[in-house]
């Protein structure tokens, strides 16, 4: 055995004889030859054996995976005993609103985990835009875990919340429509203009239009005090959605710019918005009743303000006129975690794990 006395040679491998190397494989001489990794990475149809994230090909979708391991969060560490007294003293119109709202986010968060693991990610071959996918599920994960911790420490019934669209036709029909949009996308011989359709569908208007728009009368609520921490589990989930938004705009554009027969024409683009919009209006007249400094014309103009924003960020005329869009002055701020808060009032909302934290 060893021990501090002994002199160093003794614990210092000798080197390795010279051929204990001549059996290692030998390298390609002509390395101009081969292929360059990234040459051969393709987001859709590469090679099934392109298993190197480095050289990385997709810089966007690198950066949005470390961006989402940096803003990891667990509901669990928000105490729900404020929301549990501020329910009680909701109005009946606040309670529809927040019950309905509440239920149709839980169900739908589900909805897109099986999504994303079901169809958005079968069909990408690029390692590094695979990582952001999964990523993207496990954060669905962790809002599912939110919502049923609100469920839990509210003491909702649970058949209530998750089985509420069975008995509402207006939600109903917009995840009838969401699975309708999800088989297009299923598949490995799928036609790829489809597909690119569904990704168009499910992160420009299920995440970038429905859901955000959906965050709001709650998040009207929370400005007022009531509901204030579900506000807050919704506000780091906006914040996550607001990624898979930025994420799935880098990852359509970068699709079309690769396969260009996949683009979509305008009109298509505009025909598939008008539709989720006429969903979307249908279950806002059911949801949305009206409370102090929140209606359902707030919320329309609001969600229209958002369609016409995703249609730009493709590239895209918007529908709807000036005259009938309105951006609510205060979703940038929800949206953005921008306001300060009382350190010894809430948590901190802005921060990195350490080993993200930079020293610039």
């Amino acid at each position: 055995m060893l021990n501090w006395d002994d002199p160093l040679e003794k614990i210092t491998p000798s080197a390795p004889a010279k051929e204990h190397f001549s059996e290692m494989p030998g390298v390609a001489v002509d390395r101009e030859a081969e292929p360059a990794v990234d040459s051969v990475k393709r987001l859709v149809g590469g090679s099934d054996l392109t298993a190197n994230i480095a050289p990385i090909k997709y810089q966007w979708a690198w950066d949005a995976y470390i961006k989402s391991q940096r803003n990891f969060w667990l509901p669990t560490e928000i105490g729900m005993g404020e929301d549990l007294m501020a329910l009680k003293q909701l109005n009946d119109n606040e309670r529809h609103t927040f019950f309905t709202t509440f239920a149709t986010l839980t169900t739908a968060d589900a909805l897109h985990q099986r999504n994303l693991a079901l169809a958005v990610y079968e069909r990408i071959s690029a390692p590094e835009v695979g990582m952001a996918i999964i990523a993207q599920m496990h954060q669905e994960t962790i809002h599912s875990m939110s919502y049923q911790h609100i469920i839990e420490s509210l003491n909702f019934d649970e058949d209530e919340i998750y089985l509420l669209y069975q008995r509402v036709p207006q939600i109903r029909a917009k995840f009838e429509y969401s699975n309708r949009m999800t088989r297009g996308l299923q598949g490995q011989t799928a036609d790829l203009k489809e597909y690119v359709r569904g990704l168009f569908f499910y992160y420009m208007i299920f995440e970038g239009v429905w859901f955000m728009a959906n965050f709001c009368p709650i998040f009207s609520m929370q400005r007022r005090r009531l509901m204030v921490r579900t506000g807050e589990q919704l506000q780091y989930i906006a914040r996550d959605e607001s990624g898979h938004v930025g994420f799935g705009r880098a990852l359509i554009w970068a699709l079309w710019q690769e396969a260009p027969e996949t683009r979509m024409e305008e009109s298509q683009a505009h025909a598939l918005m008008r539709e989720a919009m006429a969903l979307e209006a249908d279950y806002a007249q059911y949801t949305v009743k009206p409370m102090l400094g929140y209606d359902l014309e707030l919320h329309q103009r609001h969600a229209r303000y958002l369609a016409n924003r995703r249609l730009q960020d493709m590239g895209f005329a918007p529908i709807y006129p000036e005259s009938e869009v309105a951006c609510l002055p205060w979703w940038e701020e929800q949206i953005g975690f921008r306001k300060e808060k009382n350190f010894f009032e809430t948590r901190v909302t802005e921060y990195q794990t350490g080993g993200a934290l930079s020293w610039d």
